[in-house]
């Protein structure tokens, strides 16, 4: 954004470089209101966001504890009526696991025990941080250019970390039936994604380090969404425009 003023008059003009002109230094103001503005907007909806979050999971561990339907043996556990399958978790600084009867009665309790740590890893993990980055991020630009496409592949990806977690605590072949059986309540081409990724049940010690590697680059792909316009744009075009100016 920053750099676009320059380049459609080095475009114009034909000149390679261009001389730091009232017009110049005009366009380059414009354009870092503009750039300020999509900043301000991120800013504005990563509060925003964070804020309906944290009230909305509040409201629900209110929910939760009015219904007082927590597990006698596991108080961070609940079980709500219902035969609809349902396994989520409500995390924050006092986390929640929570299974419907329907999946009870749907699972064995071997294959309850896998869906329980996986959504406990999930917790653990704090993947519900990285996954509201991400939305902040696809929140924040216009809806003529946002693709869910980034959205949906962190999702997925959070989802296999999850996954290894579960697996190695409980064993892959538990998490696998149990997929299976609630494969129907999610999106086919991501479970069937995340049942080939558990068909090999060894566990190697490569294999660990394959996983921390992929949770540092989810965890770091956050991060480096936002910084690496700045550095691969903004940074170079505020060198150039220093130099211009003569400092």
């Amino acid at each position: 954004m920053l750099a676009t003023p320059e380049e459609v008059l080095r475009h114009l003009t034909g000149h390679a470089e261009i001389a730091w002109r009232a017009e110049v230094m005009v366009a380059a103001a414009i354009a870092f209101l503009l750039a300020a503005t999509i900043v301000v907007r991120l800013g504005i909806v990563v509060i925003r966001l964070g804020l309906n979050t944290r009230s909305r999971r509040q409201r629900q561990r209110d929910m939760l504890d009015l219904l007082e339907t927590a597990s006698p043996a596991d108080l961070q556990l609940h079980v709500l009526s219902g035969d609809v399958p349902l396994a989520y978790c409500v995390p924050g600084r006092t986390p929640r696991v929570v299974l419907s009867a329907g999946t009870l009665k749907l699972l064995s309790p071997d294959q309850t025990a896998a869906v329980v740590a996986h959504e406990r890893a999930h917790l653990r993990a704090r993947h519900d941080l990285v996954l509201e980055a991400f939305t902040a991020l696809h929140v924040a630009f216009p809806r003529f250019v946002r693709s869910r496409a980034a959205l949906d592949a962190v999702n997925q990806l959070l989802e296999m970390l999850a996954d290894d977690d579960a697996a190695r605590r409980v064993g892959a072949a538990r998490l696998h039936q149990a997929l299976d059986k609630l494969s129907y309540t999610a999106n086919p081409a991501e479970v069937t994604a995340r049942r080939r990724r558990l068909d090999d049940p060894s566990d190697t010690e490569t294999e660990r380090i394959s996983a921390r590697l992929l949770s540092v680059l989810t965890y770091g792909a956050s991060v480096a969404i936002l910084a690496t316009p700045t550095i691969t744009v903004v940074t170079p075009w505020l060198t150039s425009a220093l130099t211009a100016a003569g400092f």
